[in-house]
């Protein structure tokens, strides 16, 4: 039995594919731009870490991320350039997770949060990967190193120095907080290399990157509680004029410096007695034996 084809009413909206090819043609909007931007960074960091730098390419990464040689010559001036933007995005990531973590009155406690997300995120298997490739391309392309270290590591420095600055300056003076950002630069600098560096040797010489995160807790608590205990923070304080003495600090105050720092099951006994230099406006002032 045939049937009567059933009309169509006028006011049925179009084919949802017609509509599609049917778009005015111009310049795509951000949303879009910003998805063939994701797809040729995405694209880019498969393809380094496949072939590395030398043997990845420009027209693979476009085809790759199903875009034109012309789109992708439009956003980067070169292969390090597209590198660089890689790189940056990782760092940009990574330093996401540090302004989310969670904030703390006391300066310890936050340096442990924000140095703890930032070691997770550099232990994962894509930046360690990362890292590989620039290792091993540097002879033929020593400047992806300093690239790396710009677009990371300094940035990672400045994120960290930042927030210290801003924890210790709250009541001081524009001429003031100028050198306390100095000194902030400083201390993040001595507290990320030795954090970071250790726990980033062991991933890059293969230990297994599960058991190195699993460690990541413990040695950022006894990093900082090593800091602390050698009042490297009070120090700091007294660098920029937040605390005014140029002797070393009362024993209550070191007390109370370990008491809030997270040194749970960190033995401090033997950080007793060590050397310690104050600095007073960038110059040593004083170097003692703290006793117990």
């Amino acid at each position: 039995m045939s049937r009567t084809p059933k009309s169509v009413d006028a006011d049925v909206s179009p084919c949802p594919i017609r509509s599609i090819f049917s778009r005015k043609k111009g310049r795509p909007s951000n949303a879009m731009a910003g998805d063939v931007e994701e797809r040729i960074l995405d694209a880019a960091t498969a393809m380094f870490l496949q072939h590395g730098f030398g043997g990845a390419s420009l027209e693979r990464i476009a085809e790759a991320a199903g875009a034109g040689k012309a789109t992708l010559y439009s956003r980067y001036s070169g292969k390090e350039a597209l590198f660089s933007e890689v790189v940056k995005r990782n760092c940009e990531r990574s330093l996401q997770l540090v302004y989310d973590a969670p904030q703390s009155a006391e300066l310890p406690q936050r340096l442990v949060a924000v140095t703890q997300t930032l070691v997770t995120r550099l232990l994962s298997d894509e930046v360690i990967a990362l890292i590989r490739m620039v290792v091993a391309d540097a002879p033929r392309f020593p400047s992806l190193a300093k690239l790396t270290s710009d677009a990371g590591r300094s940035r990672a420095v400045e994120a960290v120095a930042t927030m210290i600055a801003e924890h210790s300056g709250r009541s001081l003076d524009a001429r003031t907080r100028a050198a306390n950002k100095r000194h902030a630069h400083v201390l993040a600098t001595q507290l990320l290399d030795a954090i970071v560096s250790p726990m980033l040797m062991r991933g890059l010489m293969g230990e297994d990157l599960d058991e190195i995160r699993g460690d990541i807790r413990s040695h950022v608590k006894q990093t900082v509680a090593l800091f602390v205990a050698a009042d490297a923070l009070h120090a700091f304080l007294v660098a920029v004029g937040t605390v005014v003495t140029h002797r070393p600090p009362h024993r209550s105050v070191r007390a109370e410096l370990l008491h809030t720092a997270p040194t749970k099951g960190v033995d401090v006994k033997p950080l007793r007695r060590m050397r310690v230099k104050y600095f007073a406006r960038g110059q040593v002032f004083a170097d003692h034996t703290t006793e117990p």
